[in-house]
């Protein structure tokens, strides 16, 4: 009897235990599921996420303002006086050169490379060295020596033009009434968008008169040293791109240059010549952004 209680205490425990089984198995089945539910709860999320990352990028990139090509040009040139009291302090000389010397335009991006459109001058510098000099009739020598140093600079322009291929066109560029004159002068200068903006003069023109003829007061100079210091805005002519690629240009005019307003008594202008020596493309400012 006492063996047979046994036997049928074995049997129910194992009964018991193979009940039990299942249950284990099915926590085992739902703890996995709910981790399973969890991962693809995650994966949907990060996809979202990254859906969302996509298009913020391409609102950015609808919303963002294109690179542009900054291309930096060194210069040189001549400078011509004319029209001076009986022609007789007419002469030339070259400027530029130095490392210094330098022209930056911002220039529309086309698929990788400079293209047409509009174009800003975002800085331009120019050191006028030079010393001309007359001998009246060998009584003695009046020289004048200059050393003024022209700048303009903003990166969001100083002047607009029009890219057409090989031919940069200034936009409009309205003279002084009394341009075409000896009495046109930085007071008178210019105005309009194809100007140079705040164009800046500093530096000094000297006067040495030994002349028994003419007199420092012909050209409106003072003896000595005469420092200037003032800004305007220039006019400029059209460049005219040699080869199509945009690596040289010339501001030459019909014949001698765009003029330059002056305070003494003579007309002047302005020569130039350029050669492309760093092109970058660079994000544009938001200044130069349309909206």
């Amino acid at each position: 009897m006492k063996r047979l209680m046994l036997w049928s205490c074995l049997f129910w425990m194992g009964c018991a235990a193979e009940k039990s089984s299942p249950s284990s198995d099915s926590s085992s089945d739902m703890s996995g599921e709910e981790e399973s539910d969890a991962t693809d709860t995650g994966e949907i999320a990060d996809s979202n996420e990254d859906e969302d990352d996509d298009d913020d990028d391409a609102q950015d990139e609808d919303d963002g303002c294109p690179d542009s090509w900054v291309l930096t040009y060194s210069i040189e040139g001549r400078i011509d006086i004319t029209d001076t009291p009986l022609d007789i302090g007419n002469a030339d000389a070259d400027v530029g050169g130095l490392e210094t010397d330098e022209i930056v335009l911002r220039v529309p991006d086309a698929g990788g490379m400079p293209g047409d459109g509009e174009v800003v001058l975002t800085s331009f510098e120019l050191l006028q060295d030079f010393r001309v000099s007359v001998n009246l009739l060998g009584t003695g020598e009046i020289a004048i020596v200059t050393y003024l140093m022209s700048t303009a600079e903003d990166e969001c322009g100083v002047a607009v033009g029009q890219l057409d291929g090989s031919s940069l066109a200034w936009d409009d560029c309205t003279y002084g009434a009394e341009h075409g004159t000896n009495n046109w002068s930085p007071d008178d200068g210019a105005e309009g968008p194809g100007c140079i903006d705040n164009y800046q003069v500093e530096g000094i023109v000297e006067c040495l008169d030994e002349s028994l003829l003419a007199s420092c007061s012909d050209g409106w100079l003072e003896d000595g040293e005469n420092v200037l210091d003032y800004s305007y805005s220039q006019p400029m002519l059209s460049f005219e791109f040699q080869g199509g690629d945009l690596e040289r240009f010339t501001m030459e005019g019909s014949t001698v240059g765009v003029e330059v307003p002056t305070y003494t008594n003579n007309r002047t202008w302005m020569a130039l010549q350029g050669e492309l020596k760093s092109m970058s493309l660079e994000p544009t400012p938001d200044c130069l952004c349309g909206e």
